[in-house]
């Protein structure tokens, strides 16, 4: 007997032009839910009536599922990792989402944005983060290329400030197709990666980024999903960041 697991992985690796099709539509169904929840962002809305539009717009599009309802705001978005609840969204807070999503025909969109509610403004270490996640989004990104091994990209990977460790997320980046899948590569303050490998023109990659620190209110979390080209890297997700956390 073997381990199942192990072959499938390695034969869901590559993506065929209908596999690529399919992620681009869940991505674009993705992005229209996303489209809607922004609308909605204000003063005494819950997290699952935001988390909810997500859902909404994935099922009417003939979507499946979400692994998990990964939303939270204010005080409850720093640790990361924690679903939508019935709290209301207050003035200034931050609102953080993963997609997670299951769409139209079982490919997965995994997207990954930070918003702030109004009307007060955003203060100074609320866009200190979001710049700081993006600039963990953009150099990863800049490393991603047919040929590099996964040991040599963890070596290469940008280092957030030791302050952000412990709530780092669990990988930079990770392979997608109808869920998580092959390869990963996490931080590597946290130790020997789990894999060996390479990356290959054809794979789906999604690139993630939290800061966060321990005992601080706020954190950001962002999220971009790319296919890997024979030079280099195509932007799958589309959807625009968040334009106060970026002046």
């Amino acid at each position: 007997m073997i381990d199942g697991v192990l072959a499938s992985e390695n034969a869901r690796v590559i993506k065929s032009e209908d596999e690529i099709n399919c992620i681009r539509w869940a991505i674009a169904v993705a992005e229209h839910g996303i489209a809607k929840l922004k609308t909605a962002v204000h003063a005494g809305v819950t997290e699952a009536q935001l988390w909810g539009l997500l859902n909404y717009a994935n099922l009417a599009n003939n979507g499946d599922w979400h692994d998990g309802r990964m939303l939270a705001s204010g005080p409850r978005i720093n640790p990361w990792m924690q679903e939508a609840t019935l709290r209301r969204v207050e003035s200034g807070d931050l609102v953080g989402f993963d997609t997670d999503m299951v769409g139209p025909q079982g490919y997965c969109a995994d997207i990954s944005r930070t918003l702030h509610c109004g009307p007060a403004m955003p203060t100074r270490r609320q866009k200190q983060l979001y710049r700081l996640a993006l600039d963990e989004i953009e150099h990863n990104l800049r490393l991603i290329r047919p040929g590099i091994t996964l040991d040599a990209f963890q070596q290469q990977a940008f280092m957030p400030p030791e302050a952000f460790h412990q709530n780092a997320y669990t990988c930079v980046i990770h392979g997608v197709g109808m869920c998580d899948e092959y390869p990963r590569v996490n931080p590597i303050f946290r130790g020997p990666n789990p894999y060996s490998g390479t990356l290959e023109a054809g794979m789906i990659i999604c690139v993630e980024s939290y800061m966060g620190a321990v005992g601080e209110r706020d954190g950001v979390k962002l999220e971009q999903q790319v296919l890997v080209t024979s030079d280099g890297y195509e932007m799958l997700s589309s959807d625009p960041l968040e334009p106060s956390l970026l002046d």
